[in-house]
């Protein structure tokens, strides 16, 4: 290593407990899970610019906020080194507790078959069950994706290549003969 190599380093290893700081205040709520990575990153991205330009930041004893700058730029943007090695596949992928209770407005629960709305012995479920089985799979997959599941009409249009006024108006269609034929029970 050369000298002003040397004294860059020396700086960064004096000015690593300042830096951490600042990293929580950037990181805030997520520090404990972006932290590490994103000071390391920002020291590596200074790190790796040309020699002249870590000197003259250290001579002009801006060291600190660059650094705290560049972690600054990459923590926020969603088009960054950090966002796609380190946050983009945390925000991609959550953990699922099985005895965890989810609620919230963003949670969906399929109870439409449950005991608590129509109990497996009433005779509109019977009736909605007996018909059910007579659909063909098409209408079959209506009614689990639209009307159990919630599903949009985009969402499902897309995936199976379905016109979506195709598929609104048997969905439509669909809902109303099963209410006709089961109209009776309810």
């Amino acid at each position: 290593m050369t000298k002003e190599e040397r004294e860059v380093r020396k700086e960064i290893e004096k000015l690593y407990p300042q830096l951490l700081i600042n990293c929580q205040k950037t990181c805030g709520a997520v520090f404990k899970k972006h932290g590490g990575d994103l000071l390391a990153v920002a020291i590596e991205m200074f790190l790796s610019k040309p020699l002249k330009t870590q000197y003259k930041v250290y001579k002009d004893g801006k060291m600190e906020n660059y650094i705290t700058f560049i972690m600054g730029l990459q923590l926020k943007s969603g088009s960054s080194h950090f966002y796609h090695h380190y946050r983009k596949h945390n925000e991609k992928q959550r953990e699922f507790y099985p005895n965890y209770s989810y609620r919230g407005k963003n949670v969906y629960e399929n109870d439409a078959f449950s005991d608590e709305y129509l109990p497996k012995n009433s005779p509109a479920y019977k009736c909605l069950k007996q018909h059910y089985d007579k659909l063909n799979p098409y209408e079959k997959m209506l009614v689990n994706k639209i009307l159990i599941e919630g599903e949009t009409y985009t969402t499902i249009s897309k995936r199976y290549n379905i016109s979506y006024s195709n598929l609104s108006k048997d969905s439509k269609d669909l809902k109303q003969k099963l209410k006709d034929l089961c109209k009776n029970h309810f």
